[in-house]
């Protein structure tokens, strides 16, 4: 993934941060996706170290703890 042009990363990103958590590259450090990116790391990877770093909390989560 890390030949892909950064624009179609960070829409892969963007998709992905929208869907479980509700928010955009623009809420997070667009530098650590790069970073990220430049790393090897998929956008699933990103996603899931971004959730770490800024303790995000899934919105696509069901009451009974299956995601949606």
């Amino acid at each position: 993934m890390t030949d892909a042009p950064f624009i179609g990363y960070l829409n892969a990103v963007d998709d992905l941060l929208e869907g479980r958590y509700g928010i955009t590259s623009r809420d997070v450090d667009t530098a650590s996706i790069a970073g990220c990116q430049d790393d090897g790391w998929t956008p699933e990877e990103c996603v899931q170290w971004l959730a770490e770093k800024y303790d995000l909390e899934r919105i696509d989560v069901g009451p009974y703890g299956g995601i949606t």
